[in-house]
């Protein structure tokens, strides 16, 4: 019988041989791991091989939603994608939202296991119960936008009866740092998850409406909780004005010109174009909502004429740093135009805009040559950064290189343009903040198994961050450890939830049946996060790369922490984060003591532990 909240299946794929079969995994099991990113990262624990690269045949991908997927709480069309990462080769999980997650699980399945690798294009059908793997050749080459549009049309839907999910030409080309996208902009894409799928050869999968629907346990509980959830939020109109208060408030968050410095150069009514209440009045045109949201932060805007002419999904806070500050942009509609671009081209946003900042700075200062790009660009240059996203997705000429992502380009290159270069020793990029006044944001960022943020959002406002408390923003990343997996496992936004760890655990309890408590909610996200350093560790990736590249953890050299550096404290923070999380001080390897409360003691053999 089909557990309460759950389709009742997982569909796996294997693109080698194009079977499909179902896969029902026991209520034991749905209630220790839930679903997206803690099932994720139990297949990619259980199965995936350490010593295999990215593209092998044997990596896999897990697309899951959760419990409360395509249920009454807000945003609960999202999925979590679980896989070993192009970028770093660790592990990967990431999330996107929309309504793919609801549709998936209208369709018959809690989420889809990819393995193997196909031989030509194909995409994936989801509809009734009854998957299909289709020819896909006729679709290569289009963007994120178009296959959208495209599989909408081959497929006879209209407007949201069917939900797509997509990688664009860098996932095609392998690009390292190609993502997943979903309904158009919403972007599933740190560490390289499109190059995963594009190596498999899987364009997209299509979920449909249709007239499936979720069991419930307590639907008019799960509604109460689901209201009150929205009640906390329900002010809030997306990141996207987040450039013009990030510059206003002095304080120092704002990623300019590759960390080289505080001063963004531009003027009162170049900022004030960048407010959330300007972009919305002048290029607003629909709201697309997710599944169950009644937030306004999901919108399609279009700039009607100009150089910039775009139709665009509403950039968020990200996504106008990155094509703003980080490049020393002042014009509004160009970093509109490029986030659009970033998207349909199908990058990971960040990635992008932390690679084109550092390529202008090399450029500006001598490092990088016009013989070795194929052009001269620098600070400010929209139209260069166009050309150096092109150049990526077709993998041409220097952007060949560029596609390897920026810690291989740089080390490559060599000299003051690899000190030059913002990242993590593992390989990937942080988010779109100057992380040298967000300590907590850095540390867990370098920390993380995810090549991503991995704890509460808490733990990133101002009063809890450095320069004055390093130990304790060591020790809130660790106390908030596992609460964003819980989340993620569940199939909700964290925009919608914030991540609150008791209305989470009693809407799961209405949604199931289960009468589960805060503590093993909590402990189901613990145990994803172990599994994923367990995972880590055994590929290579071991403590002394949980460390900053030089410039990100750079001293700044103006702006509100001139002359402060968290690095004095890094590793006195290491120790400490280490300790609270039961893990090895010394060497960051999770005790068996935690293992066994987790009730995955058999990871310890797999460490050596004792």
């Amino acid at each position: 019988m089909t557990v309460k909240g759950f389709a009742g299946k997982y569909l796996r794929v294997d693109m080698t041989t194009g079977t499909l079969s179902d896969e029902v995994y026991p209520e034991e099991m749905l209630r220790k791991y839930l679903g997206g990113t803690g099932v994720g990262a139990k297949v990619l624990y259980e199965e995936v091989p350490r010593e295999i690269e990215y593209s092998d045949l044997r990596n896999i991908v897990t697309i899951a939603s959760g419990p409360l997927g395509g249920t009454s709480v807000g945003g609960s069309g999202t999925i979590s994608l679980v896989t070993k990462g192009a970028l770093t080769g660790g592990a990967t999980s990431v999330q996107a939202n929309g309504l793919f997650g609801a549709y998936m699980k209208f369709s018959g399945y809690d989420g889809v296991i990819i393995t193997g690798a196909s031989e030509t294009w194909k995409y994936l059908i989801l509809k009734d119960g009854k998957p299909e793997l289709r020819d896909a050749t006729g679709f290569l080459g289009l963007d994120t936008y178009e296959i959208t549009d495209a599989l909408r049309k081959e497929l006879n839907t209209k407007g949201r009866e069917a939900s797509v999910l997509s990688i664009g030409p860098a996932g095609e080309k392998l690009v390292r740092w190609a993502g997943v996208f979903v309904d158009h902009g919403h972007s599933a894409s740190h560490n390289g998850s499109g190059a995963v799928l594009g190596s498999k050869k899987l364009k997209a999968i299509v979920a449909f409406r249709g007239s499936g629907r979720i069991d419930i346990h307590d639907a008019r509980g799960l509604l109460k909780v689901s209201q009150e959830m929205y009640e906390d939020v329900e002010y809030f109109r997306g990141t996207i004005g987040g450039v013009e208060s990030g510059w206003k408030s002095g304080s120092g968050s704002l990623p300019i010109k590759n960390y080289s410095t505080y001063e963004w150069g531009a003027n009162d009514p170049e900022v004030d174009s960048f407010s959330e209440k300007d972009i919305r009045e002048k290029y607003q045109t629909e709201r697309i909502p997710c599944w169950s949201c009644r937030l306004l932060h999901s919108t399609m805007m279009e700039i009607p004429e100009g150089k910039f002419k775009c139709h665009v999904e509403e950039p968020e806070y990200e996504q106008m740093a990155a094509w703003g500050p980080a490049i020393g942009n002042h014009d509004v509609e160009a970093a509109m135009m490029l986030s659009g671009l970033t998207d349909r081209l199908g990058f990971e946003n960040n990635e992008a805009g932390w690679l084109v900042g550092w390529v202008m700075e090399c450029m500006e200062k001598g490092y990088l040559t016009e013989n070795q790009v194929g052009f001269n660009t620098g600070f400010g240059d929209v139209e260069g950064a166009e050309k150096i996203l092109r150049l990526v997705a077709s993998r041409e000429g220097f952007g060949d290189l560029l596609a390897e992502g920026l810690k291989r380009v740089s080390e490559k290159i060599g000299g003051k343009a690899a000190e030059s270069a913002i990242y993590t020793m593992k390989g990937n990029t942080p988010r779109g903040h100057d992380h040298r006044t967000r300590w907590a944001e850095m540390f867990d960022t370098c920390v993380s198994n995810t090549s991503t943020i991995e704890t509460h959002m808490s733990v990133m406002v101002p009063d809890a961050q450095g320069p004055k408390n390093p130990m304790i923003i060591s020790t809130e990343v660790a106390r908030t450890k596992g609460l964003m997996q819980l989340e993620d496992s569940v199939g909700t936004c964290r925009f919608n939830t914030r991540m609150n760890a008791e209305r989470i655990t009693r809407a799961i309890s209405a949604a199931t049946g289960w009468e589960m408590s805060t503590e093993e909610a909590w402990d189901v996200g613990k145990r994803a996060v172990n599994l994923l350093r367990a995972f880590n560790i055994q590929v290579g990736i071991t403590s002394e790369y949980d460390r900053p590249s030089s410039r990100y953890g750079s001293t700044p050299i103006d702006g509100p922490t001139e002359g402060i550096s968290i690095m004095p404290h890094w590793n006195e923070m290491l120790k400490n984060y280490y300790a609270l999380m039961d893990w090895d001080p010394e060497t960051g390897v999770p005790t068996r003591s935690v293992l066994k409360k987790l009730g995955i003691e058999h990871v310890a053999d797999d460490l050596g532990n004792q």
